[in-house]
């Protein structure tokens, strides 16, 4: 507690609004109150000045004979965690600037292979816009009928073994033309070894 209050031993007995924090919280005076008068606890994240992050918990403070003496306020420090978050946060937005400046059709697909991202040169490739594609079905949106079944299995198969490969399919292209792409083919993972998804990259 001497990490976020700057307590001491003198400490105890004074009024708990008198004391110096590091919380930039300035509702907990008010939230204590409000957890006294409803009986409700209220959790917030809550940063620090130092950019340190904690979990507050407020709750009533119930007596062995259900009487009602106060509050308790625990604090757990989830600083790696929002740390972490922050990073993913500047990770995805690299990747999507990496993903709408490239000169490559990049196609991201799920495990279901439905469409999950559809860069600029896709839109201009297929001739479809970002929105009209997402969580739709690739094969169905661009793959001629005759040739759906054994797309869908090869593209099931591809994820089954976690193989990048290249691979090749005719696909219904801007103005309705039939083109054959080759792909190359990366499987994506999760952090526990297991396809997430498929990431498909082409030149235009």
């Amino acid at each position: 507690m001497t990490k976020i209050f700057k307590l001491i031993k003198s400490d105890i007995g004074r009024p708990f609004t008198d004391l110096v924090t590091d919380l930039s919280y300035p509702e907990l005076a008010n939230d204590a109150r409000e957890v006294l008068r409803t009986l409700i606890y209220i959790q917030k994240q809550i940063p620090t000045k130092d950019n340190r992050w904690f979990s507050i918990r407020i709750m009533p403070y119930r007596t062995f004979d259900d009487r009602i003496d106060g509050l308790v306020i625990t604090f757990v420090d989830n600083s790696n965690i929002k740390q972490l978050e922050g990073n993913l946060i500047e990770t995805e937005q690299m990747h999507r600037l990496i993903l709408n400046t490239s000169s490559d059709v990049v196609v991201r697909l799920s495990t279901d292979l439905k469409v999950l991202e559809f860069n600029p040169q896709a839109e201009k490739l297929f001739d479809k816009k970002h929105n009209s594609t997402i969580n739709k079905n690739f094969v169905q949106l661009f793959i001629p009928e005759p040739k759906q079944k054994k797309v869908a299995k090869d593209l099931n198969k591809i994820l089954k073994e976690t193989q990048n490969c290249k691979y090749q399919m005719q696909a219904t292209t801007s103005g309705g033309k039939l083109t054959d792409i080759e792909w190359s083919i990366n499987v994506l993972l999760n952090n526990l070894k297991k396809p997430a998804g498929l990431i498909l990259i082409t030149k235009r």
